[in-house]
């Protein structure tokens, strides 16, 4: 593993988490059963290098579901470095939509296919704290930043829930918090450890205050932060080609791309990543789909 600096890391993140894209807005398959997806560029399944991909979670997790309810199509109004406020009002989005916004053109498409979905999954978030808390010179997140962050964070999720109520009632909602990519910088930069640790506890901030604004509005939460193990130092697993390293960070390095020598610092999650990703949605809809 070659060794970088945390601004080279920490530049590559970025630049890797705002990578422009086009809206994967397309239905597959039939038009009376349809999975509505908002995200990011993980709802699009962004890999570094091939860019956008059909094999995402949210792909994943089309595929699995159609196997149960079927002729079910994929509406995935995805686009990468969605921030939620890009979402609400289109502003500063990379993406364009007909409708104006991409929570626009979501409420659009119920609107206009009424009764046809038969679930929602809502990811934003992720960008808001990156791209305003994150010290790209020192790969730190702002606490006090974060902070500050997350009342208006709160209120714009509750905005975009309140929105998707387009769907009408009993159509579940499913919304996901976050795994932190930034435990991947154990051991890959110097102070590494102390980085990663103190990320992690700003990381987890944001991972609450989206779980209490979902549970708020009435929304069941897919907790990837809970199957990456993301607060968990204390087990110790071998990953090879790293040695001995605490579980949480492991899995950031085995299921994105961060700790790889290829794409060092990107933080998207890799096809291990986004099926572990997809599952952790399907558990929560087994429980809320007839």
């Amino acid at each position: 593993m070659r060794r970088l600096s945390s601004m080279a890391v920490a530049t590559t993140l970025v630049v890797a988490m705002l990578q422009v894209g086009i809206p994967a807005a397309h239905a597959r398959g039939g038009d009376t059963v349809t999975y509505l997806a908002l995200g990011t560029s993980l709802a699009v399944g962004f890999q570094p290098g091939p860019g956008e991909t059909a094999k995402g979670y949210v792909d994943d997790l089309w595929r699995s579901m159609g196997e149960q309810i079927p002729g079910l199509a994929l509406r995935n109004v995805g686009c990468p470095g969605e921030t939620s406020r890009s979402m609400i009002t289109g502003k500063h989005s990379l993406c364009h939509y007909a409708a104006g916004s991409q929570l626009d053109a979501a409420v659009a498409f119920l609107q206009a296919h009424p009764g046809e979905a038969a679930f929602i999954t809502l990811e934003v978030g992720a960008n808001d704290l990156v791209g305003r808390c994150f010290h790209g010179n020192t790969g730190r997140l702002d606490r006090a930043c974060t902070a500050d962050l997350i009342p208006r964070l709160q209120a714009r999720l509750t905005r975009i829930v309140d929105a998707l109520a387009a769907a009408g009632p009993g159509v579940p909602i499913v919304a996901m918090n976050y795994y932190d990519p930034f435990l991947g910088f154990w051991g890959l930069v110097p102070g590494g450890r102390a980085l990663a640790r103190g990320d992690q506890r700003v990381w987890a901030l944001l991972d609450a205050a989206i779980v209490t604004a979902y549970a708020d509005a009435g929304v069941t939460v897919a907790d990837v932060a809970a199957t990456f193990r993301i607060d968990d130092f204390t087990d110790i697993v071998v990953v090879p080609g790293r040695g001995e390293l605490p579980v949480n960070v492991a899995n950031t390095c085995r299921w994105t791309w961060f700790c790889s020598p290829r794409f060092a610092g990107d933080p998207h999650a890799n096809p291990i990543g986004y099926r572990k990703i997809a599952q952790t949605f399907e558990d929560e809809l087994q429980a809320l789909l007839p």
